[in-house]
Formats: C-alpha cells, sequence, structure tokens
C-alpha cells in the first residue's frame, strides 16, 4: 500500500523507514486503526477507509499537523538521517 500511496496518489506523507512495519514511518488509519503501509497490500484495503497524515484536513491545519510545522519534527530517525 505504501508505494501506491506514495508513487501512484503522490500522498508522501508516509515515509517508508525499515521496510517491515516496525519503526512506524509508514503508519496510516485503515478504518480508523493505526496500519503500517509498508507490509499491508492493496487486496487488505479493499472496501476499507485509508487515511495518511495529509486527508486529516483539507487545509492542513489539523492540531497534529500544525505542532508538527511549528517545531519542525522530523516524522523518525529513518528520515532524519536520509535513508
Amino acid at each position: 500500500m505504501l508505494w501506491y500511496l506514495r508513487d501512484v496518489l503522490g500522498l508522501t506523507g508516509s515515509k517508508f523507514g525499515c521496510g517491515v512495519g516496525l519503526c512506524g514511518a509508514c503508519t496510516v488509519h485503515l478504518n480508523g486503526q493505526a496500519t503500517r503501509s509498508c507490509v499491508t497490500t492493496m487486496t487488505q484495503c479493499g472496501g476499507k477507509g485509508v487515511t495518511t497524515i495529509e486527508g486529516l484536513t483539507k487545509t492542513g491545519l489539523h492540531p497534529v499537523q500544525k505542532a508538527w510545522m511549528q517545531i519542525n519534527v522530523p516524522q523518525c530517525g529513518y528520515c532524519r538521517w536520509g535513508r
């Protein structure tokens, strides 16, 4: 699912980190449950709602998004070091 979100839909808020679902950089909500998109297949998503960080609000002004922008938060250690 991660590569579909990023490469096909252009939703790059979910990041590739460890690739095995441990680091959390790829986390999305699948029917309201935190799910690691790097280990979730597209067939597992059928008929379910997927929400990425971009989907919290249309304006990008959800409290979580604003807090991340204000303190320039890195998502995880993986992307901070250029992986």
